[in-house]
Formats: C-alpha cells, structure tokens, sequence
C-alpha cells in the first residue's frame, strides 16, 4: 500500500495492481467544501487499485468512505450525512476513440495529459451522490399535525353565499 500521489498514468505498468490508501480533507475537496455548509467538517477515506479488467482495459476501483456536514432541509438543522461509494470505472484516454466496452459502460477520459487525478475523481464520485435535499431519517415523525379544523371554520358562513344575497338585493 502507498500514499495517494497527487496524479499518475494508470497506464504505466507499475500503476497496475497496486493499492494506494489515503485520506481527503475540505481543503483537497474545494468543491465538496463548496456544496457543504460554511465552516462544516470533511473527511474521507480512500483506498483505490489501477487494475486490468476482463476485456483489457484499465480500470479504476475504489473504496470512498467518510461523512460530511449537509443541512437538513426539512428542520434546516445541520446534520451529518454518511457515505460509502465502491465505484468501479474503466480509464479511457482522450485520443482513444476505438473502445471495446459497451455503450453503458461507466468510463472516465482522461485528459490531455493522460493522468489521473485521484483528488478529482474522488470529488466527483461524492458529489454525484449528493443528496438534493438532505434531511434527517426520522425528522418531523413526531410534530403535530401542521392545519387541523378548527370549530370556528365550521361554522363560518360561505363568502360566495354573501355575495349571492348581495346580488339578489339589486
């Protein structure tokens, strides 16, 4: 197991079949930290392979684990949202244009340079799994009911059947 490098070219031979591990915080995430609240804590663990898949791509497999501070949107109270991701995305390079996988694989391009960015993709598997609208699992299950009947609405007269008897009057 190694450190997480910053960037590497999954298509080197020595990038096959290792196992990098390491850990993000907000300040590796700017986007991540941009779509949580202001001053919310970040952590996330990452342990990540460069692997030949069945039909001789190269793949990227991890294991994105951590927790986040998001903003329930039913009670508007902070709340922690937990997540676990295993994605698994074949490595495709910008100039490749002949592919073996199918149209429904999930595949990454590389860009010009051809490396990876793991701190990017990390970022992008997270936020992809973003909640819309975040809120606790058991949250309002005990308030009362908002509008309930009153004894006065009952009784109160019809606004339509007044101007009915105004209109009769004419």
């Amino acid at each position: 197991m190694s450190r997480i490098p910053v960037s590497l070219d999954p298509f080197l031979p020595r990038a096959l079949e290792r196992r990098w591990e390491g850990e993000y915080s907000g300040d590796d995430l700017p986007r991540l930290r941009a779509a949580s609240p202001d001053g919310a804590g970040i952590a996330v663990r990452v342990a990540f392979a460069v692997v030949r898949g069945p039909l001789g791509e190269i793949r990227w497999q991890a294991e994105i684990e951590g927790e986040t501070e998001q903003v329930c949107q039913r009670c508007l109270q902070p709340m922690r949202w937990q997540f676990r991701l295993q994605p698994d995305i074949a490595l495709v390079r910008s100039d490749d244009r002949s592919s073996k996988l199918g149209e429904d694989a999930e595949r990454l391009e590389l860009g010009a340079d051809g490396l990876l960015w793991p701190a990017a993709v990390v970022e992008d598997e997270i936020l992809l799994t973003l909640p819309l609208a975040p809120r606790h699992e058991q949250c309002g299950a005990d308030w009362d009911r908002e509008f309930e009947p009153g004894e006065g609405d009952r009784e109160a007269e019809n606004p339509f059947a007044v101007l009915g008897q105004l209109r009769g009057k004419s």
